[in-house]
């Protein structure tokens, strides 16, 4: 998932061939580096023709991008060109741009550059503007983290997300506009009843749900069966119910989802902690498969929050966990009773994740079933929720190290919740005073910056909730 950067190099300008000539070579050097320090990192689309000096090759340049499906277009000016001729590719460009110039005392990038950068700006053209010398990581990692944000904002453009149940126990945060979703994000919201799972749920032929139950018995840590609150009709429609919104996902060509679970299903049909937890993970009992975020409650945002990251994160699993508690030296976040198995071991291989992971007996819920336990894998997480306010999305987010937690453990908060305890990874008070849901999202790794690009991308604000903390 490496961001798609069309690349366009502008010229010398100037009608006479020997001032053109003689800044050619210092040009095309800057440009060989351009090109090779991003290669490892993004998948360069030169323009054709990539050198452009009028007019007719700036249309032409922009065409061939356009057809190539780039996410972002890099605007580089090597050396002095015409500051119009930038201005007009960022007007007509249909991907964000981005405008480089080069400190190198022999190219006259400087000055090119600030004339079109000038250019630009008094028009009011939205664009990003980098200098610097390429084989300088932070002029590299400017370039990429701005690329991997439009990325992210492209493939999240177009999306369906599935609302399975509306409002779940009044958690209004949960909720979000379908319009504003529309114009921000892109994204249309598919609305289907809970009824809709039972039944198809009753529909999923038997040997489908053998083969399912038979895996988890498998590979699961333990199944631990309780008279009455988790036998096997309980894992049989809780398998029915994973196999029920599979199908409705690729009928309704869902690219995300939420569910609502309580109190109808929790209390009527079967909890629905199962379902969530193989949605979130890259493998069930067919092999692998692509990750499907999916939020608790039919959490909106959060199932929203999780989507982004999963871009950011080049299609890592994604959770979404309650706010247990808040303290000065932990945050402990403990799930009602399900997060994505991967979560357990942090590995790509699913055993190793999948023997950490016990199915025991939900601690609510009238028609009973499984949470899926255990304690968070030790490691570094990046943790967000998009919140909304009177004045638009904020963004809420920081950088959290998970310390190990034995099993046994997870008895001073609640026994059948996957639990992660954060050690001194937040400003509590910072926090207590800003955190404006119930829910938070994670996934492994540090994404931090990548959120933040993302946030300047499409004009959120954002709170880094770690700051200020050792």
């Amino acid at each position: 998932m490496k961001p798609k950067i069309g690349l366009i190099v502008f010229a010398e300008g100037r009608q006479r061939e020997d001032v053109y000539q003689a800044r050619k070579p210092a040009a095309d050097r800057e440009t060989a580096k351009l090109i090779s320090a991003l290669s490892g990192d993004a998948l360069v689309v030169p323009a054709r023709p990539l050198e452009v000096r009028a007019k007719e090759d700036l249309l032409a340049a922009l065409e061939s991008l356009e057809s190539q499906g780039v996410d972002s277009i890099l605007l580089s000016v090597p050396t002095f060109v015409q500051a119009a001729l930038a201005a007009k590719g960022v007007r007509l460009a249909t991907r964000p741009c981005m405008l480089l110039g080069n400190n190198a005392p022999d190219t006259y990038s400087q000055v090119g550059f600030f004339a079109a950068a000038g250019a630009i700006e008094q028009a009011g053209l939205p664009y990003r503007r980098i200098t610097g010398d390429i084989a300088e990581k932070s002029v590299l990692d400017e370039i990429l983290l701005y690329s991997r944000a439009v990325a992210a904002d492209r493939a999240i453009s177009g999306k369906t997300y599935g609302m399975i149940g509306g409002r779940s126990l009044g958690i209004s945060t949960g909720t979000t506009d379908p319009a504003l979703w529309l114009r921000l994000f892109g994204i249309d919201i598919e609305h289907l009843d809970q009824l809709t799972l039972v039944q198809e749920a009753e529909k999923i032929p038997d040997e489908d749900v053998k083969h399912h139950t038979e895996w988890i018995k498998r590979h699961y840590g333990e199944v631990r069966f309780q008279e009455g609150r988790f036998e096997e009709a309980h894992l049989d429609r809780m398998v029915r119910s994973y196999l029920a919104v599979r199908e409705l996902i690729k009928r309704y060509s869902l690219d995300f989802v939420g569910i609502k679970c309580q109190p109808e299903l929790s209390n009527g049909f079967v909890l629905q902690c199962l379902t969530v937890q193989l949605l979130n993970d890259r493998y069930d009992a067919d092999g692998p498969k692509v990750s499907v975020p999916c939020s608790c409650e039919a959490d909106c945002d959060g199932a929203l929050t999780m989507e982004l990251l999963k871009q950011l994160s080049d299609g890592k699993p994604t959770a979404l966990q309650d706010i247990f508690s808040v303290g000065e030296d932990k945050l402990v976040l403990a799930n009602c009773g399900s997060s994505a198995s991967y979560f357990a071991a942090l590995s790509d291989d699913q055993d190793k994740n999948l023997k950490e992971v016990y199915l025991i007996p939900h601690g609510f819920g009238a028609a009973g079933g499984a949470a899926t336990q255990f304690p968070f894998a030790p490691g570094v997480y990046t943790y967000a929720r998009l919140v909304r306010t009177p004045e638009g999305y904020r963004m809420l987010y920081f950088l959290g190290n998970v310390e190990k937690t034995e099993r046994e453990d997870l008895k001073k908060y609640v026994w059948y919740r996957p639990t992660a305890v954060i050690r001194n990874s937040v400003n509590a008070k910072l926090f207590s005073q800003t955190f404006a849901c119930n829910h938070l999202h994670c996934t492994s790794g540090d994404f931090t910056r990548e959120l933040s690009e993302y946030c300047k991308l499409k004009g959120i604000s954002s709170i880094r909730l770690d700051e200020g903390t050792k």
